[in-house]
């Protein structure tokens, strides 16, 4: 008898701890979803954009679009956006720290971005000269920390898009050609 009132108290407390923790639980998870709302507006326009100008470059450079393949991307896009949503979210509310939202939420979307201005740039024949960009941080890093004073061109950013050289390809006989 004395065990049967034991296992009712352990079961009465454990329910009292495991809701204490759902309620601890819920209103985490609830402060954080309603921190990352405000970020998954430009996020969706962000993706959206991708989608139009990947859509371009892909028909730019004569690749066949599917219809059915960018949209299944930009639907895993969008659920990977609202991972890193939740991530940046839950992170700095977990630390308290807002500059550890804006800091993953500004990786992730200056990522996207600069693929939208890649596609956006492919479109019109050009390209980004990584070397010049990196370059140009560098030397802004080092203007800003008064160690540097040369300046950057800002037109050497963008630059034609170099074309491959044509590859010889195989006759029927298996000898190599010229490409006509």
């Amino acid at each position: 008898m004395d065990y049967k009132m034991t296992f009712a108290v352990t079961e009465e407390s454990s329910l009292v701890l495991e809701g204490g923790i759902s309620a601890t639980l819920i209103a985490f998870l609830q402060t954080a979803v309603l921190r990352m709302i405000p970020y998954a507006l430009p996020a969706l326009v962000l993706v959206a954009l991708d989608l139009v100008y990947g859509i371009k470059a892909a028909t730019h450079r004569g690749e066949k679009v599917r219809v059915s393949t960018a949209l299944r991307r930009t639907i895993t896009k969008i659920f990977s956006y609202i991972c890193w949503l939740v991530l940046a979210s839950t992170i700095a509310l977990a630390f308290s720290k807002e500059w550890l939202e804006w800091l993953v939420l500004g990786v992730v979307f200056a990522n996207e971005f600069l693929s939208i201005i890649g596609n956006y740039l492919e479109t019109k024949g050009l390209e980004i000269s990584w070397k010049n960009v990196n370059k140009a941080l560098f030397h802004f890093g080092a203007q800003k920390a008064g160690l540097d004073d040369t300046g950057i061109d800002p037109n050497s950013f963008v630059q034609p898009i170099k074309k491959p050289k044509s590859k010889p390809i195989r006759n029927a006989k298996g000898q190599f050609t010229k490409k006509k």
